[in-house]
């Protein structure tokens, strides 16, 4: 066994907070508010924190689990996050009640606060415990550990199916103190209960308990076992993207609601595309902190960093929702109750506030260079602005809303803007299909309309054509195009607006 002693700066290990994984086995016991906010409060002062123990588990990237420093470091993310405030004579001393309101010089100071650790590498097992059994005086069984003593027929399973080929030869998750069973008994656990099963061993012992006499042949087991031959497709090989056991449980729980509709033949390549897309996407978000522009990103790993009730639920309908918007042919998959379950007010509602923001500093930098507004501000777009917060639910909702983002991405910067960006002009694609003006001129030319309409409705939507979407599904479409236009609206912002705009 190896031990590299290092420090680091507590906002870099915020901004890779999905790099640290606190076993269950540490969240036992949880330190109470005002433990969290004394820690605080020493960071602010400067003063020394005792060491922090990291396990690695990954080299590239390299990530490691929390041996020892799991609370305090639990609280530090909190105290970023917004979700813990300081005590109140703490706030008088810096000049704030939580992070957000501190002095930007005491900010600083506590995101430059250094911890010093020990990386542990090259070691085995019983070398870990061992040495936490000094240090510790005793090193505390996992849940899974305790959960494995229990007589129970669901525990043979659950043992059984933690050694299935997708465990053994695609997950890069180590299987170190039952691991691979830890991830499983989940599973079983929210396959049984539903979304709302407690997670924790307090939990789970009285569910083993109560099914002492599971059946293999039941069909919570054969809807598990099917999924993880799917999972086993979906990856060729062994993934290093299946090394955190909350990320590798939410995915086999978001794969049974798949394989339960009995559609998932066909679709191993997409739902592997998604999976890769999705964990870019939420690094790219945690890194970005406070700055993110997604927060279901952010929801999603603060869910794995803390052992809340809710976590698995929170998990599964991020997942759901950004399934259906990266790779919205699973829409068709899945029933109309199932997309309506995960979600999407949230996303509408997020994804207007950066439109809205984004054309403001839009039209703040075009005005300063030209003296008038790029996005025109009228009445009319004033009301489509609050229009397509509206989630819609039918084709007559959905053409409005495409009436209004005409209105706001069309009309609004007319010929002030020369080169339009690809969601502007989609914009314009759908809204002539949406009037029926495809129908008109010559018979090429309205079938060149037809195919490039439903080309454009597709990439959004999965399908072909509005008149054949699950009405569910709308909302999907709302927020994949609220989305690319937020997205448009910022390389705008970013590529100096007047530059782009003015050619003339």
């Amino acid at each position: 066994m190896r031990m590299q002693p290092e420090s680091r700066a507590i906002d870099k290990i915020y901004r890779r907070r999905d790099r640290y994984e606190i076993p269950d086995w540490q969240r036992e016991e949880v330190w109470n508010g005002p433990k969290k906010q004394l820690l605080i409060d020493s960071i602010l002062r400067g003063w020394k924190l005792p060491k922090f123990y990291f396990l690695q588990i990954s080299e590239d990237p390299a990530e490691y689990e929390v041996v020892d420093g799991q609370q305090r470091l639990s609280a530090i993310f909190e105290f970023f996050d917004g979700d813990l405030t300081l005590l109140s004579d703490s706030g008088a001393r810096f000049g704030g009640s939580d992070y957000d309101s501190l002095p930007d010089n005491v900010r600083d100071r506590f995101d430059d606060f250094e911890i010093e650790f020990d990386i542990i590498s090259d070691s085995q097992d019983e070398e870990v415990k061992e040495f936490f059994q000094r240090l510790q005086a005793g090193m505390p069984l996992t849940s899974s550990e305790r959960l494995n003593s229990i007589q129970s027929n669901l525990r043979d399973y659950c043992r059984d199916a933690a050694d299935h080929p997708f465990f053994r030869d695609k997950v890069h998750l180590k299987d170190t103190r039952y691991a691979h069973f830890d991830v499983t008994t989940k599973v079983a656990a929210i396959e049984i209960e539903g979304l709302s099963a407690g997670l924790r061993y307090d939990d789970l012992r009285p569910l083993f308990e109560s099914q002492s006499n599971f059946s293999s042949e039941s069909q919570v087991a054969k809807r598990i076992d099917s999924t993880l031959d799917y999972l086993n497709r979906v990856f060729p090989e062994r993934d290093s993207l299946l090394r955190n056991r909350s990320i590798i449980q939410s995915l086999i729980s978001l794969a049974c609601t798949v394989v339960d509709t009995s559609k998932n033949t066909g679709t191993e390549e997409a739902l592997r595309q998604f999976f890769t897309a999705f964990m870019a996407e939420r690094a790219k978000q945690v890194e970005l902190g406070p700055d993110a522009t997604d927060h279901d990103y952010v929801d999603f790993q603060k869910s794995v960093n803390s052992n809340v009730r809710a976590g698995a639920r929170i998990r599964h309908h991020v997942l759901l929702r950004k399934l259906f918007e990266m790779a919205p042919e699973f829409a068709g998959v899945f029933s109309s109750a199932t997309i309506q379950s995960a979600g999407f007010d949230k996303d509408i509602e997020q994804c207007c506030d950066l439109i809205d923001s984004r054309i403001v500093a839009i039209n703040a930098d075009y005005k300063a260079q030209t003296g008038t507004d790029l996005f025109k501000i009228t009445s009319r777009t004033l009301e489509a602005t609050k229009s397509i917060r509206k989630p819609v639910h039918n084709i007559a909702e959905y053409e409005g809303l495409i009436t209004d983002l005409y209105v706001l991405f069309h009309e609004g910067p007319g010929d002030r803007l020369v080169e339009k960006p690809q969601s502007f002009g989609d914009v314009v694609v759908l809204r002539t299909a949406a009037q029926h003006d495809t129908d008109h001129g010559k018979a090429g030319e309205a079938r060149r309309k037809a195919r490039n309409a439903g080309t454009t409705f597709e990439r959004y939507s999965g399908s072909a054509s509005p008149s054949t979407l699950d009405p569910a599904a709308f909302q999907v479409v709302q927020v994949r195009i609220l989305r690319a236009l937020a997205e448009d609206l910022e390389k705008l912002q970013a590529g100096r607006v007047a530059e782009a705009a003015l050619d003339r």
